[in-house]
C-alpha cells in the first residue's frame, strides 16, 4: 500500500512565512493557517493550511464555496495560483 502524502512537501509555519516574505506578500498567521492577501485584488485572499497544503479562495474574507484545494507547498501555491492569476 503506497503512502498518498509526499512527506517532502510538509512545511513548518516558519518555512511558509519565510517563503511569503521572499515574495513580499501580506499575510496573517492564526489557528494553524495563513491568510494571504492577493497582491493586486484587495477583496481577494487565500486561506492556506501549511500543515496539509490545502488552500481556499476567500472573497471578502469568506469561503463561499466551502472548498479547499491541494497544492504541493507554499511556493507552488504562490507561483501557480496567486501570481499566475489574471
Amino acid at each position: 500500500m503506497s503512502d498518498f502524502k509526499n512527506k517532502t512537501y510538509i512545511e513548518t509555519s516558519d518555512e511558509a512565512m519565510q517563503i511569503l516574505d521572499e515574495y513580499g506578500l501580506e499575510y496573517e498567521h492564526k489557528n494553524y493557517a495563513l491568510y494571504i492577501q492577493h497582491p493586486t485584488k484587495e477583496y481577494k485572499a487565500y486561506d492556506y493550511r501549511y500543515t496539509t497544503q490545502r488552500w481556499a479562495n476567500l472573497v471578502n474574507r469568506r469561503n463561499w464555496n466551502r472548498k479547499h484545494y491541494y497544492c504541493k507547498g507554499t511556493r507552488d501555491l504562490i507561483e501557480r495560483f496567486i501570481l499566475n492569476e489574471s
